[in-house]
């Protein structure tokens, strides 16, 4: 990075259970963006709104935005389910950046809009994204060792692309790990979940792709 520091930023919106784990997973993600120079943005809970997220990416030198959140085919949600990033609507607010959303189906339409608004990468799931949870950690979601596989493999895309990787290099990375999570999960014989743990893997694994160059780096 040259110039003044670019800025990353996530929104957590901890609507429900499921954003919960999405959220808790991220703190790796914005300890890593502080560590190679970034200046992180967080927009958590009810801050992860249209207005909020609109104001940041118009005021601040946001190179890198990562979503957590639920999704369709052409938008992202954040707080209570509010529309954030809509294609044909504000899709030109990733023009010049690079996006990462853990949230279903939003690759799909969402992101080649992006693209065609200027955005330089955008990955995504064009499936759901999935993964099986311990009913039992669930005020404890990063000890939940039914859940992590879903999260370490998603994880290594932001991780990656701000340790310098490609936006194709990184996908890669993660479709290589998951497929080694997938052979690992299903010799697993000691938990009647494992099955549904490797299907879930095998189901992220499908979905995930990415919109736009795939040389680009941040």
């Amino acid at each position: 990075m040259t110039g003044s520091a670019q800025g990353f930023l996530i929104t957590t919106p901890h609507d429900d259970d499921a954003i919960a784990y999405c959220n808790a997973w991220s703190k790796e993600i914005m300890d890593a963006a502080s560590q190679k120079g970034f200046l992180v943005f967080e927009l958590p809970g009810a801050k992860a709104n249209k207005s909020d997220f609109e104001s940041y990416l118009n005021k601040q030198n946001i190179r890198f935005v990562m979503f957590n959140g639920h999704g369709a085919p052409d938008l992202i949600t954040g707080y209570k389910k509010e529309v954030i990033l809509q294609a044909g609507k504000n899709d030109n607010l990733l023009k010049g950046k690079v996006a990462y959303a853990r949230s279903c189906y939003s690759l799909s339409i969402l992101g080649e809009s992006c693209i065609t608004a200027g955005a330089d990468g955008f990955v995504g799931y064009k499936l759901p994204f999935m993964f099986v949870s311990d009913p039992t950690r669930g005020a404890h979601p990063l000890k939940d060792e039914l859940a992590k596989p879903c999260f370490v493999t998603s994880n290594i895309i932001p991780i990656s692309m701000l340790k310098g990787h490609t936006v194709c290099e990184t996908v890669q990375k993660a479709k290589t790990e998951i497929q080694k999570m997938i052979d690992y999960w299903e010799t697993r014989s000691d938990l009647v979940e494992a099955p549904m743990v490797a299907a879930c893997l095998y189901w992220n694994g499908s979905g995930l792709d990415y919109c736009g160059n795939g040389d680009t780096k941040l």
